[in-house]
């Protein structure tokens, strides 16, 4: 699964670092899974490897807990997450390791950071998305399976009234409540609603317009869905104007500022985009809803509880 590795230049002997991406190409919106292992000799004591950004465009990673298939591992392992939604070329950054030896000296292991190429999720001159089926075609006239239809329609009409009358011959049970089914977080629906918009013909037909008035309306309708706030009917500057007192980070302002710009003036101006710039719109639309979607936080520490450094001797 893991495609590339590095083992740290500058690591004391016996104390290193190796990192590994499962991806060195993906498209944006791709999750990268990233794999730090811990090397060392018995009796050096540490803490969890951390992600240092360096220059240039880095990617931003969360820890996240080892896949089903590695808690067997013998090393110590740490696993890491990150998505990007700027195409290009990123880095995932070097990690730092603090560690200590028992009753000995203490330093610092380092590795190199990683690039990885980000492509668009569009591709071709026309703009058409990947892995696009054709459409179906139908059988020409005379169209012989009209008749066929018609007979299941009379037999499927005369099971439903036998079926009515049985109902009503028989004492209706209550029934128990069904239960509810739990609304998806905005920014799953925002990214359902992306993808199926790019899978639509839009810009295949040279629907440049309409294609930017439905991106522009799903990021209003994440944006009211995540920050409580009236989009529809709105704006663009009284939606960024609500965003602005909401505090949201000099970032994602930024980043829809460029957003709505862009989309305005092809719904207002006529504006006719090029192919890289359709790109970059929807590259901003997917990297606004993963600067600001709703992260669960960390799971709460009992009163009582305490934490201990990974050792040698306890890690496993």
């Amino acid at each position: 699964m893991f495609s590339f590795w590095v083992r740290a230049a500058d690591s004391p002997p016996g104390v290193a670092l190796r990192v590994q991406s499962s991806l060195t190409r993906a498209t944006v919106g791709d999750r990268l899974q990233v794999r730090v292992e811990v090397i060392h000799p018995p009796g050096v004591v540490f803490g969890e490897p951390v992600p240092v950004p360096g220059e240039g465009d880095s990617l931003i990673l969360e820890p996240v807990k080892a896949p089903p298939s590695k808690q067997q591992e013998k090393s110590e392992v740490f696993y890491f997450q990150a998505q990007a939604f700027e195409t290009g070329t990123v880095k995932i950054p070097a990690f730092r390791l603090d560690w200590k030896r028992t009753g000995g000296d203490a330093g610092t292991a380092t590795s190199e950071p990683i690039p990885v190429e980000i492509v668009s999720v569009l591709k071709g001159p026309q703009d058409q998305p990947a892995d696009l089926k054709p459409p179906a075609e139908l059988a020409p006239p005379p169209f012989p399976w009209l008749w066929m239809a018609a007979s299941g329609a009379l037999v499927l009409a005369v099971a439903a009234g036998l079926y009515l009358w049985h109902r009503r011959k028989r004492p209706t049970a209550e029934r128990p409540p069904v239960p509810a089914v739990p609304a998806l977080p905005p920014h799953e629906l925002a990214f359902l609603e992306l993808e199926r918009l790019l899978a639509s013909s839009l810009l295949r037909e040279g629907k440049i317009k309409e294609f930017h008035v439905e991106l522009a309306e799903i990021l209003k309708r994440y944006l009211a869905g995540r920050f409580e706030i009236e989009t529809l009917e709105r704006t663009s500057e009284e939606v960024l104007r609500d965003l602005k007192r909401g505090r949201v980070g000099s970032e994602p302002m930024a980043v829809a500022r460029e957003f709505f710009v862009a989309t305005d003036l092809v719904k207002f101006a006529k504006d006719r985009p090029a192919e890289d710039e359709i790109r970059r719109s929807v590259d901003r639309a997917y990297r606004l809803v993963d600067l600001t979607k709703l992260v669960p936080g960390p799971p709460r520490v009992e009163a009582g509880a305490t934490s201990s450094p990974v050792s040698v001797e306890s890690a496993g």
